[in-house]
């Protein structure tokens, strides 16, 4: 037993440590940083279950009685006690707990003349487990999560068992010999339980929490009874908690959906940043440049200023003058690659256009997200800086469903893209050639959400 007591402080010393060292800059199981520490404050009732209580499951308390006998005054299984707890979340679904608890319990029995007072001081290690992320793993963003608890640890207790008619000592342990010496009796513990909190802000939760704890002794009431069951009590308690780091989010209230899409943004962010940064060079420009009248180029009449290559752009403007005809070009002459001067895949005698690039879908939904919308931005400013530039904007389907519903799944993708270009961007709808494929143009067999596609392919 010591050296379980001994081990047992050894573990919650440990956990308290890496706190201090990680609590900050823990991953979890993304490429993107969450924090995965947290301290939590519990206070509330504690209830005993065993020998020496009146009825199963509802506490009493006795005042003073007129009965054939007098009650002590305050006889009540009525108790209390308040927590600690330090946990590490493994993922959004396991966490481990180290916890602490320190109370009272109380019990009487009026048919054996007894009741009895106790001091308890539990300890141990918890295994969390989250169930929302398992029942609903499409779950995203929650603020509500239900959990359930199991663990082990080490009781201290002092208790004492009382006459309730004379109020005379019966028996005691962690005393010594009837109340003499000073020292706690411990016991090995095993909770169970489950708990309730709510995600106030990314910093603090409130929630309730309820566990039994099962106590390898029979000795918690100071009666000990042969073949008598385990004793037990019950700690019911508001909980507060607080996550440790300066991170945005706790992978405690993330689900997997949640870490796919902050691990594309990750992906994507150089390239956001990367197209930010060019657009604002393009507003400075375009801020500081004012043309003058000499320099508007009458695109109908070319002939008034030289233009070699009769891509539209005067040579005086031309940055590539010897563009191959037909080709599309900028404002600056430049050759805006089409999908086959970009790459092309010889299949039997055609030849199958790469796309620019694609944007990504859910399953079962046409809805464009924040990352995506901004390609598509992307594609609205090429469109509108190249007048004459038109996309075939072509859907794909994953193998989940039907064939014919996919076919018109992939066709909706295509139509939210060129709704949102059209609407949102006023780009005009004709230039924008919607295409749905189904399932017939897979890209993966293993990753169905790649099938799950619009691609932008510039159309000859």
């Amino acid at each position: 037993m010591k050296n379980l007591r001994t081990l047992t402080i050894i573990c919650l010393f440990i956990v308290a440590l890496n706190v201090v060292s990680y609590g900050q800059t823990d991953k979890g199981t993304s490429n993107v940083k969450y924090n995965t520490w947290s301290a939590t404050l519990s206070g509330g009732s504690m209830l005993f279950y065993g020998d020496l209580r009146q009825f199963d499951f509802y506490p009493v308390t006795i005042k003073n009685s007129k009965d054939w006998y007098k009650l002590p005054s305050g006889l009540s299984e009525y108790a209390g006690g308040f927590g600690v707890a330090i946990s590490k979340q493994l993922s959004p679904i396991f966490g481990i707990q180290g916890m602490l608890e320190k109370g009272t319990l109380g019990g009487i029995r009026t048919t054996v003349n007894a009741h009895f007072n106790a001091s308890i001081l539990t300890y141990g290690i918890n295994v969390k487990i989250n169930f929302l992320p398992i029942f609903n793993p499409n779950l995203k963003s929650p603020k509500i999560a239900i959990y359930g608890i199991a663990g082990i640890g080490l009781c201290d207790f002092k208790t004492h068992e009382y006459s309730i008619s004379s109020y005379t000592l019966l028996s005691s342990y962690g005393y010594g010999d009837f109340g003499g010496e000073k020292k706690t009796t411990t016991e090995t513990v095993i909770p169970l339980g489950i708990g309730v909190k709510y995600k106030i802000n990314n910093q603090f939760d409130i929630g309730i929490e309820s566990t039994i704890n099962n106590v390898n002794t029979d000795k918690l009431d100071a009666r000990a009874v042969s073949g008598s069951a385990k004793d037990k009590y019950g700690y019911t308690a508001l909980t507060l908690t607080y996550k440790i780091g300066k991170n945005e989010k706790s992978l405690e209230w993330v689900t997997e959906k949640d870490m796919k899409s902050d691990d594309i943004s990750a992906l994507f962010t150089p390239i956001n940043k990367k197209i930010d940064s060019l657009g604002n060079k393009i507003n400075e420009i375009d801020n500081k440049v004012t043309l003058a009248q000499k320099d508007i180029v009458d695109l109908k009449n070319p002939a008034k200023e030289a233009d070699d290559d009769g891509d539209g752009v005067p040579n005086s403007k031309d940055l590539e003058p010897n563009t191959p005809k037909g080709s599309y070009v900028d404002v600056n002459g430049r050759a805006i690659p089409t999908a086959k001067t970009l790459t092309t895949t010889t299949v039997g005698t055609s030849d199958v256009a790469t796309p620019l690039f694609s944007i990504f879908f859910d399953v079962n939904s046409d809805f464009i997200d924040d990352l995506n919308q901004e390609k598509v931005l992307a594609a609205a400013k090429m469109l509108k800086e190249n007048p004459n530039l038109k996309f075939d904007l072509v859907g794909h389907a994953d193998k989940t469903g039907g064939t014919l519903y996919n076919e018109i799944l992939s066709k909706k993708r295509s139509q939210a893209v060129s709704d949102l270009l059209v609407k949102s961007y006023g780009i005009d709808a004709s230039r924008l050639n919607v295409i749905g494929v189904g399932i017939n143009e897979p890209i993966s067999k293993d990753n169905l959400r790649l099938n799950r596609r619009v691609d932008f392919i510039i159309k000859k």
